[in-house]
């Protein structure tokens, strides 16, 4: 496995200096989290920086990438277009830094999370939300109950992200759905 140092040049050079700096601040509330949580403070740190690293492809890169690895033409309707730079994300990961299979998945839905999701998986879920560069409506709440109890930080950070895509008109992907009920369900 690569070095953070060595991934940090690498993925440097496909994002521009917000999203590159996002992807820091995540990897930096990622290890915050992993260590609140006694997970493994690397892999969470790898995720945390490469969990966007595709986010800025083009549509044209996006339909290349889908046909050359033979994935479903439907990633590029339009209600996948946010989760697809993880999608694609998490296969670049597995070939190009050989990131076990808990991190791919955890950069695979890093946006909607999935029922089941192991432990890292919630951490770049949640790091992806709360790092310290985002300041919208409720995230105080979600930075504060993301050390108390991850399970129920999720379920508030998943309602927020629903009402404000319905807000402007936008769909969750189902996935998100999927968590939400998942979590509700197994959560006290």
């Amino acid at each position: 496995m690569w070095n953070i140092e060595e991934i940090k040049k690498d993925v440097r050079k496909n994002l521009k200096d917000y999203r590159y700096n996002h992807s820091l601040r995540v990897m930096e509330e990622a290890s915050s989290l992993a260590k609140h949580y006694h997970a493994d403070i690397k892999k969470c740190m790898l995720c945390g920086l490469t969990h966007d690293m595709c986010k800025e492809l083009t549509d044209k890169e996006n339909e290349e990438f889908i046909k050359k690895h033979n994935l479903p033409k439907e990633l590029l309707n339009p209600e996948n277009k946010n989760i697809i730079h993880g999608v694609i994300a998490s296969i670049l990961v597995k070939e190009k830094y050989n990131f076990t299979t808990d991190m791919v998945l955890a950069i695979k839905y890093h946006t909607t999370g999935y029922p089941k999701m192991d432990l890292i998986a919630k951490i770049v879920y949640l790091a992806d939300k709360i790092e310290k560069g985002k300041d919208y409506k409720g995230i105080e709440e979600e930075r504060i109950l993301a050390y108390q109890d991850i399970d129920k930080a999720i379920i508030l950070c998943l309602n927020n992200q629903i009402k404000h895509l319905k807000e402007k008109n936008e769909s969750i992907n189902k996935i998100g759905y999927d968590t939400l009920k998942y979590l509700k369900e197994t959560t006290n």
